[in-house]
């Protein structure tokens, strides 16, 4: 089972090993590895930068510079480089009225991709609010137009890992296949798209509401499924559920590119009621 990997000190983060996702914290200051040898490390913010200040970053190469930076002006990104093998500096982002410290360490095993975003999910007392279906159903939306925010919006990716595994499980006359996962980090969500394919020459009827996920000896059931309930005969068909939490009020933190074991629980007929189950 692959966790993503959590920090206990004082910057929390959700790491991908090259590519990372960070909620902005203006209190917090945080650890950037930054690429020298090969390659540049791209930094987004959720939308435009006001300003970045440093000691010793420039636009070009010159003998007093630790790092070489690219940015536009009204940009939400930027990219930096480390010029020396030792390079570290301190770089102040100004993103919508704040301040945010960036710690900059030249680094054989950098961060090539660090993505900020803001946690809504956050109270005023600094607690959690908890998921709400109308939530679930945005998320569920922006997964199933993932390529054209990919393409068009970039920046409403912020905060979303993508995991397009492929694999396989098998039941008596039909298969899922696991085409795409998407991790929601501020919400702690994943959403699943599937293919089930029914091989059979009768409709296979399946509960939508039972759709669950096992890892190991955890199995995390469905908080959200956009499904039919039914297969056709010799058909693919799609479907989509949510996994939100451990089920125990806690985060589950899992990285969508675990092998991830889907249970489908078959019906004895098509469901009665919607899709939304």
């Amino acid at each position: 089972m692959k966790y993503l990997a959590l920090s206990l000190l004082i910057v929390v983060t959700a790491h991908a090993g090259p590519i990372v996702q960070k909620p902005l914290d203006e209190f917090v200051i945080y650890d950037i590895s930054v690429a020298e040898k090969s390659g540049t490390t791209t930094i987004m913010f959720p939308s435009e930068v006001s300003g970045l200040y440093a000691k010793s970053i420039a636009v070009q190469d010159q003998p007093n510079a630790n790092f070489l930076i690219s940015f536009t002006p009204g940009n939400f990104y930027f990219t930096i480089r480390a010029l020396k093998k030792d390079a570290e500096d301190h770089l102040t982002v100004i993103f919508n009225r704040k301040a945010y410290v960036l710690h900059l360490k030249a680094s054989e095993n950098p961060f090539y991709n660090v993505t900020f975003y803001q946690d809504d999910r956050k109270g005023k007392d600094g607690s959690r609010v908890a998921i709400v279906p109308e939530r679930l159903l945005s998320l569920m939306d922006k997964a199933k137009a993932y390529p054209l925010f990919t393409k068009n919006h970039p920046d409403a990716l912020a905060g979303v890992m993508h995991a397009a595994p492929g694999s396989m499980n098998y039941y008596d006359n039909f298969t899922v296949r696991v085409r795409d996962v998407w991790r929601f980090e501020q919400d702690d969500t994943l959403i699943f798209r599937l293919e089930l394919e029914n091989t059979s020459d009768s409709a296979v009827y399946y509960k939508p509401q039972d759709l669950a996920v096992r890892l190991d000896e955890r199995i995390y059931t469905q908080s959200l499924a956009d499904a039919s309930g039914v297969m056709p005969p010799k058909s693919v068909t799609p479907a989509f559920f949510a996994i939100t939490g451990n089920g125990q009020g806690g985060r589950n933190n899992l990285d969508p590119n675990n092998k991830w074991n889907v249970l489908v629980v078959r019906a004895e007929s098509q469901p009665l009621t919607g899709d939304f189950k």
